[in-house]
């Protein structure tokens, strides 16, 4: 989920003109560009809340006024519809014609078109009592710059004052050929010394407002106190904009969620990705992109059946979920979407030739892998086909109700083709009890699919159980196991293993 400000969108357009072409029939040799992580070589700890759960739903609520009633409502019907955690962009209130509502005008309230303080705090209370998540997508780097709280700041600092915590929380001279703070989160072009009229001085101005300086001590306690007002409404973790692997960061990206409340927490950077994994872990996030940050038009899925990697190329990609699971970590993956203000706008977002069937067997690959998966926006999933809807849904639902496909569960390919259409893979619940084979048709017609079960140790005279749409799946009876799969279909099937 690509939330920057100013965006860079050329290898996303590649893939999108692919996309809408159509041109994706053939799957080309892995790209150089395919990035995984070498195993390591940790001991497995306990898994984490996260990892035994799947299904995002993300709300863009400032931007399309989703009130926090509403969904807490609706929290029964999203979780039988496979949803597991909520996101939100972003809960306090936000300045819907800035980032899609991102931009922090009052962070201690909520936007008007979403409620109040306590419809937020119902909800969230809500969603745990059901077993389900919160998280929220969060500016801690800046301050709108029409805020009341850095109007105030600007009035006390013409009056004089130099240490309320209004003027404090920001950086102020009267020289704008002062050094601008080291630590600018932002390109270049987006960080300068801006003059306020109302003071008779400039401030720090970053992006769109003052910035939070992270070599002011007063301005960081500012941070720490917005943090924590969220963390005591229950929030479970944060994809904090921009994001920076800089000790400076540290305590409050990090540090602070993770140990003022006490509950396992999502943490992560908008543009974190698999490239960087070891050092996102040793830095104390606890989920990354299992590939990269594409703007949501581009995941591992995407790149397999636009012919940027092929079957290869995606088990080099799907190793990076392996990686997150053995440090108690996970990846994450959105169905392909588009959050530029003309997409919210009109409604336009992307999809696939066959979207009717592609998306659902995006979902049963990424989430089916173990990688956390889900929509990264509301608006675009109540605008799917009620068929769709449904088989999607349907994949996060049997994800979530099988414990051999939640994150926290091992994963093994299984040797599949040879043409390269096809790939299949094995998964075992961390506690051994269930094993699932899950068999993938890439092409665009019906295939009959053979995979080599020797030496994964399933049993090879068995009936498996058709996890996904229920009833008996066809006979195992020897090493060479084939299923028939419609064009761009899948199996998610129970088997016993010897």
């Amino acid at each position: 989920m690509r939330r920057l400000k100013l965006r860079t969108a050329i290898a996303a357009g590649v893939t999108a003109a692919l996309i809408a072409t159509g041109a994706v029939a053939a799957i080309a040799p892995a790209s150089a560009e395919s990035h995984s992580i070498v195993q390591a070589n940790k001991p497995k700890r306990g898994s984490t809340d996260f990892q035994n759960l799947n299904g995002f739903m993300w709300f863009y609520n400032s931007y399309f006024g989703n009130k926090y009633k509403d969904i807490t409502k609706d929290l029964d019907h999203l979780k039988a519809s496979g949803i597991r955690v909520l996101g939100f962009f972003s809960p306090y209130n936000g300045d819907k014609t800035l980032c899609a509502g991102c931009d922090p005008v009052d962070f201690y309230s909520v936007s008007p078109q979403n409620g109040t303080i306590q419809d937020w705090k119902t909800l969230v209370a809500q969603a745990h009592r059901k077993g389900m998540k919160v998280v929220t997508y969060f500016v801690n780097i800046y301050m709108d710059a029409n805020s009341p709280y850095f109007k105030k700041a600007e009035q006390e600092y013409a009056a004089g004052d130099r240490t309320s915590r209004e003027v404090s929380s920001f950086t102020w001279t009267t020289n704008p050929n002062d050094p601008l703070p080291s630590l600018q989160m932002a390109p270049p072009t987006w960080t300068n010394w801006e003059w306020s009229p109302t003071a008779g001085a400039y401030y720090w101005k970053l992006w769109f407002g003052p910035g939070f300086n992270w070599d002011q001590p007063t301005s960081v306690a500012e941070v720490k106190r917005i943090e924590k007002f969220w963390l005591d409404t229950g929030v479970d973790g944060f994809m904090w904009d921009v994001g920076r692997l800089d000790p400076r960061f540290q305590e409050a990206a990090v540090t602070l969620p993770k140990t003022y409340t006490k509950t396992d927490k999502w943490v992560t950077f908008e543009g974190s990705g698999a490239p960087n994994a070891q050092a996102l872990h040793d830095f104390g996030l606890t989920s990354w992109f299992n590939y990269k940050d594409q703007g949501d038009w581009t995941n591992d899925y995407t790149r397999l059946v636009s012919g940027q990697i092929d079957v290869n190329g995606l088990e080099a990609e799907l190793k990076n979920s392996d990686y997150a699971r053995s440090v108690g970590a996970t990846t994450h993956a959105w169905t392909i979407a588009a959050d530029e203000d003309e997409n919210l706008a009109n409604h336009d977002y992307p999809s696939y030739p066959n979207d009717e069937v592609q998306r659902v067997q995006e979902a049963a690959l990424l989430a089916g892998s173990g990688i956390l998966y889900g929509s990264p926006m509301y608006d675009q999933y109540i605008r799917w086909s009620p068929t769709l809807r449904a088989n999607w849904d349907r994949v996060l639902s049997t994800v979530n109700n099988n414990k051999a496909l939640l994150p926290a569960a091992s994963r093994n390919r299984v040797p599949a083709g040879p043409d390269g259409t096809a790939f299949a893979e094995r998964r075992t619940s961390e506690n051994g009890k269930q094993t699932a084979l899950l068999i993938y048709n890439f092409s665009a017609g019906p295939k009959t699919v053979t995979v080599d079960l020797s030496g994964t140790g399933i049993d090879l005279k068995q009936q498996p159980k058709d996890l996904y749409h229920g009833g008996k799946g066809a006979k195992i009876s020897g090493s060479a196991y084939s299923v028939e799969l419609p064009g761009y279909g899948f199996t998610m099937l129970e088997v016993k293993t010897k």
